[in-house]
C-alpha cells in the first residue's frame, strides 16, 4: 500500500503568520514541514509533497486545489498557536466541523501521539477541536480538501517557554519524528530496513 501526504506549510510570503519574539510562523511551519517530510522518506509506502517548498504566497484555495490535484491520501496543515496574552499555551489539533468519521479518527490518533509526546515538555493538551473553534470560524483548506484534512496548533509562539522549543532545531527534529511515526502508524508503514 503506497499513500501520499501533503504537507501544508501555513502563510508564507507576504503572510507571516504570527511573529512571537521575531520568530514567524511562516518559518517556522516551512522548517517543520521539511522535516516531516525527511522523517516520512524512513517509512516504506509513504509519499510525500507540499504545498509550497518556498517562502510564497499561497491562497487556502491554491493549496487545497494542489493537494486535490495530487490526490492525496492526507492534508496536514501546520501552524503554530498565538495569543495577545502571553501567558497562553498549548497545542490543539483541528478538522473541519463538517468532516466525517475517518478525518476524526485519523485526529483523534495523530493528536493523542503528539499530546502524549509535547507533555514531556510540559505543553498542555488544548484538545480536538473543530475548524469552528478558530478565530477566524473555519478553515477553508480543510473544507476544500477532498481528503482527510488535519490542521496541528504548535504551540504558541507568542508564550516564552513555547517559542524557545519551537526556535530549537533538536525539538523540531523530534516533533517532526513523533508526527512522521504517527501517520505512520495510522497507515500501518514500516520502517525502511
Amino acid at each position: 500500500m503506497s499513500i501520499l501526504v501533503c504537507l501544508d506549510p501555513g502563510h508564507g510570503g507576504g503572510d507571516s503568520g504570527a511573529v512571537g519574539f521575531s520568530l514567524k510562523e511562516k518559518e517556522v511551519c516551512l522548517d517543520l514541514a521539511y522535516r516531516i517530510e525527511r522523517q516520512l522518506h524512513y517509512y516504506d509506502g509513504i509519499r510525500v509533497t507540499m504545498t509550497r517548498s518556498l517562502d510564497v504566497d499561497k491562497s487556502p484555495y491554491e493549496r487545497s486545489r494542489w493537494a486535490n490535484s495530487q490526490q492525496a491520501d492526507l492534508f496536514l496543515s501546520i501552524h503554530t498557536n498565538a495569543s495577545s496574552d502571553p501567558s497562553e499555551t498549548g497545542f490543539s489539533s483541528y478538522v473541519s466541523v463538517i468532516a466525517g468519521s475517518h478525518a476524526r479518527r485519523i485526529q483523534c490518533w495523530l493528536h493523542n501521539r503528539i499530546a502524549s509526546f509535547l507533555r514531556t515538555f510540559g505543553i498542555m493538551d488544548l484538545g480536538k477541536k473543530n475548524d469552528t473553534e478558530t478565530d477566524d470560524g473555519k478553515l477553508t483548506e480543510l473544507r476544500q480538501v477532498e481528503m482527510p484534512a488535519i490542521t496541528l496548533g504548535s504551540l504558541f509562539i507568542t508564550h516564552a517557554k513555547d517559542n524557545v522549543l519551537l526556535r530549537d532545531a533538536s525539538f523540531r527534529d523530534e516533533y517532526a519524528k513523533c508526527i512522521a511515526q504517527g501517520i505512520a502508524n495510522i497507515y500501518r508503514c514500516r520502517p525502511k530496513l
